[in-house]
């Protein structure tokens, strides 16, 4: 069928072409080094090598007292004239440290729908607040209160036209976050982790893999293969990245992460991001991770549902880390 012949093209770059940055599990000093060339490259997709970095200016606008926590509505400078509102989620402290999560929310309307939303977060930062972990909950760019017309097409295109990506700026901001973390007295800077759904864990895979400060990840209902995913079907334009999947896999940037802790959440019943397909992916990073000698860092939890996360097993993984 004619209609068909450039898709299958497509189809036949990708095999023969693409994932030039595949990670190697012949020998540790073969990946360290990897891990080098591949963290450069990253960047360099990304197009984040010439931001620069202004005070962050925090800013309290609200407080309330959420009975466990409380809850700050904050903001924050992370580019010239740039400010991300926020919510600060702080567990009531005895004057100690408190292990941390930063949680990038997934498509939808912003932070808020992680604060309010029972369906596909089930409310997982709140829930991550009452077992005593601070919780920082910023809007992305293009949602939220930043923006004016929801969707991300608008911004993604223009940044594609100046040189830039969209998800290395959200990347940028992210990493801005961690810089305002470590600033909190009510923060323990050495157990700081990061969770999210769908673009959520899109974005916990590319700032962790990019930022060694995040200590702990889990990525749910997003790391399985670009071939499967932004490959196959149509998906938000904001994750085509020049670039990337010639030079890697969902598999190749997570193993930017090793050897610290990755969970990986996939839903049985998710008909974007196939359980099949992160089971896959996961059987590489094992792989990855018995040659490192840590086995137990990374885990696949799968379960009975769709295109959501699953709280429990992934406050369970950050407490074990963070040795709660």
């Amino acid at each position: 069928m004619i209609a068909q012949d450039f898709r299958n093209y497509l189809k036949r770059y990708y095999e023969t072409s693409a994932r030039r940055m595949r990670f190697p599990c012949t020998t540790i000093e073969n990946f360290v080094h990897w891990q080098g060339e591949a963290h450069n490259q990253l960047t360099r997709l990304l197009a984040i090598g010439d931001l620069s970095q202004v005070p962050l200016e925090m800013t309290v606008h609200v407080e309330e007292d959420a009975g466990a926590y409380r809850i700050q509505k904050i903001s924050y400078q992370t580019l010239p004239g740039i400010r991300v509102p926020a919510y600060l989620l702080t567990p009531r402290q005895d004057g100690s440290k408190s292990p941390t999560l930063l949680a990038p929310h997934g498509h939808g309307y912003g932070k808020e729908q992680l604060m309010s939303e029972d369906g596909a977060y089930h409310q997982y930062v709140r829930r991550f607040a009452e077992a005593g972990f601070v919780v920082l909950v910023p809007d992305q760019i293009s949602f939220g209160e930043r923006t004016e017309t929801p969707g991300c097409s608008f911004e993604h295109e223009v940044l594609n036209m100046l040189g830039g990506t969209l998800i290395g700026y959200r990347l940028w901001d992210l990493a801005r976050a961690l810089d305002l973390l470590e600033t909190l007295p009510q923060v323990d800077d050495t157990r700081i982790g990061c969770a999210g759904l769908s673009l959520g864990g899109e974005m916990t895979l590319y700032l962790a893999a990019h930022d060694p400060r995040v200590k702990v990840a889990c990525i749910a209902s997003f790391l399985t293969s670009f071939a499967g995913t932004f490959l196959k079907e149509p998906h938000c334009t904001c994750g085509y990245i020049p670039g990337m999947a010639r030079d890697f896999e969902h598999a190749d940037i997570a193993a930017l992460i090793a050897p610290r802790p990755l969970m990986i959440q996939a839903g049985t019943q998710d008909p974007s991001f196939l359980v099949e397909d992160a089971r896959a992916t996961y059987e590489e990073l094992a792989e990855l991770y018995q040659m490192l000698g840590h086995t137990d860092r990374v885990a696949l939890d799968t379960f009975d549902g769709g295109h959501e996360f699953y709280v429990e097993p992934a406050i369970e993984w950050f407490e074990k880390w963070f040795a709660i």
